[in-house]
């Protein structure tokens, strides 16, 4: 996961309950002056979280046939990088999308650096979904998306409609989905 503000912290605790282990990469020094105290104390009492700060992604790993396969990123401290087997990534970058490391890996932004999804996001060897990035299988929604009005209820409900679209893709490539989560609103 990918971002140190309060719907980073929501999700972190809200995945932390389904997954094995959660992988919380902030670029700044620490937590406390992005996100909410509880959320902190919430994410520090998770065994299963662990929060990498003064860390950014530097390369996402995967082919279109197999979607995203790894991750490396980048301590910035030491300039140490490392390497994970990673399938899933989130991105909670805000209204300051911060999206820019996605350069070179074929997802196409706006002039502001948001992403681009559906019809504006390019041409590919089909049209993709509404929520579908020009990469296929790789999906935006909330604020890092261009085009998106930048309210919690339509990052809401754009998550609602990702699920619907997620199970197209995955019926197209001839997969199934083993389960299905909603996510809570955030409090």
């Amino acid at each position: 996961m990918l971002g140190g503000g309060n719907s980073a912290g929501q999700a972190a605790v809200f995945l932390a309950s389904h997954a094995r282990r959660v992988r919380v990469l902030v670029r700044g020094p620490g937590l406390s002056s992005t996100m909410s105290r509880y959320l902190i104390d919430r994410i520090g009492a998770s065994p299963n979280i662990e929060v990498l700060c003064e860390t950014e992604v530097v390369e996402l790993l995967g082919t279109h046939q197999h979607g995203l396969q790894g991750v490396r990123w980048r301590d910035l401290r030491t300039g140490a990088e490392e390497r994970h087997a990673i399938a899933h990534l989130f991105l909670f970058t805000g209204a300051d999308p911060a999206a820019s490391w996605l350069t070179g890996c074929g997802i196409t932004l706006d002039e502001k650096g948001f992403i681009l999804t559906g019809a504006d996001a390019g041409a590919t060897e089909r049209m993709p979904l509404p929520l579908e990035t020009c990469v296929e299988g790789i999906f935006a929604v909330g604020d890092v998306r261009s085009g998106s009005v930048k309210r919690v209820g339509a990052a809401i409900g754009e998550g609602a409609a990702v699920v619907a679209q997620l199970h197209t893709f995955l019926a197209q490539r001839g997969s199934t989905p083993v389960s299905t989560t909603r996510a809570q609103p955030p409090q």
